[in-house]
């Protein structure tokens, strides 16, 4: 019984490859390929978004660039107590950064290491929608050489860096069009190590 449905699948599939002419690929693959050329921007659900593992507040799908920063970001000011004369004291940060909507993002390291390309464009409800990105940067006057803000540079060497984040973002890769976590900027810090280690 074995060997006669062995024998059945041998002869069905070989008459199938018979038909074709040389071309082991199924027909439809070509016909699919033809769609993503002839509609390069992808169709997304809506209901995706509802979804609350696909928020985040620094990814955004707007038709225009956003003019505020992400709702949880803003800087949010209370009332100061006063306790006699004022003390002039300043909250200040030891690396300049610099925060905007990157809406032109095209590549990407996602979370298992691989280069994936980021769609720029996505058709969500009728409409064309553009992914942006709120990325904070170091500035560039404080990147590399130069030391951080308020640092002892004759005990401490210093620098800014970027600290990164991951974020869903919809992905291609490997002609996979999927939701993946990609690797953004979120924050200007300062790397500080000693100087010499004796006292």
């Amino acid at each position: 019984m074995r060997w006669s449905m062995l024998a059945l699948l041998l002869l069905t599939c070989s008459q199938m490859f018979a038909q074709r002419s040389g071309d082991i690929c199924p027909q439809n693959a070509d016909r699919r390929q033809d769609d993503v050329t002839a509609n390069p921007v992808p169709t997304v659900d809506p209901k995706l978004f509802i979804k609350r593992r696909y928020r985040s507040p620094r990814v955004l799908f707007s038709e225009q660039p956003p003019d505020s920063e992400p709702a949880g970001h803003q800087t949010r000011s209370r009332a100061k107590r006063k306790a006699g004369a004022p003390q002039h004291r300043g909250v200040y940060s030891v690396c300049e950064s610099v925060s905007t909507w990157e809406g032109n993002k095209t590549k990407a390291t996602d979370i298992s290491g691989n280069e994936v390309t980021v769609l720029p464009d996505v058709i969500i409800n009728n409409s064309k929608k553009k992914q942006y990105f709120f990325e904070t940067t170091c500035s560039s006057g404080r990147t590399g050489g130069s030391g951080c803000l308020g640092i002892d540079a004759r005990h401490w060497n210093s620098y800014c860096t970027n600290s990164h984040t991951f974020v869903r973002a919809l992905t291609s890769f490997k002609n996979l069009v999927a939701w993946r976590l990609i690797r953004i900027d979120v924050a200007c810090v300062c790397v500080l190590s000693r100087k010499s280690w004796r006292q």
